[in-house]
């Protein structure tokens, strides 16, 4: 992320991460054995649900896939979860996303900014990082089939909590 500018809403959309003291995916992503990491954070436009982190981590000889879950609670203590993921899941989710390109996808070119959940997705490797905000609600093309991807093969990454 170094040198990186940030477009305000992803900047936003980190900060979440930030406050849930996350690491950035691509120091995730640069730990000895790890193949392939993902990360969805979602933001709540009406506070329904607390903002929340799913990281999903590949990693080399492991067959399912590591989920930790973050959720910000109001008294600033994070709650989280360990799942797992099964690798089958976690492969066609991947394999989907090369299918659609979602390291070139750039964000939709109409989002809603305000009155609607967004997602930053992220997908990183030892050397790759590639982010994209999504407002699952409005995707249309291939974002909506990006959206049917992680609601499909890591629904998991999505749970959402009420406090």
């Amino acid at each position: 992320m170094a040198g990186q500018v940030l477009r305000p809403a992803t900047a936003a959309l980190r900060l979440i991460a930030l406050r849930l003291a996350t690491p950035d995916l691509e120091v995730v992503a640069a730990q000895p054995g790890v193949v392939e990491a993902f990360r969805v954070t979602v933001r709540y436009h009406d506070g329904r649900h607390p903002d929340q982190i799913g990281t999903v981590i590949k990693w080399r000889g492991i067959t399912e896939a590591a989920l930790t879950l973050a959720y910000r609670r109001p008294e600033d203590k994070p709650l989280n979860l360990d799942l797992k993921i099964s690798g089958e899941s976690f492969s066609t989710f991947s394999a989907g996303l090369r299918k659609l390109n979602f390291d070139r996808l750039d964000d939709p070119p109409e989002i809603p900014w305000t009155g609607a959940d967004l997602w930053l997705l992220e997908r990183a490797s030892a050397s790759f990082h590639h982010d994209l905000i999504i407002a699952p609600d409005s995707a249309v093309g291939i974002y909506e089939e990006v959206v049917a991807a992680v609601r499909t093969h890591l629904k998991e990454a999505l749970r959402m909590i009420s406090l």
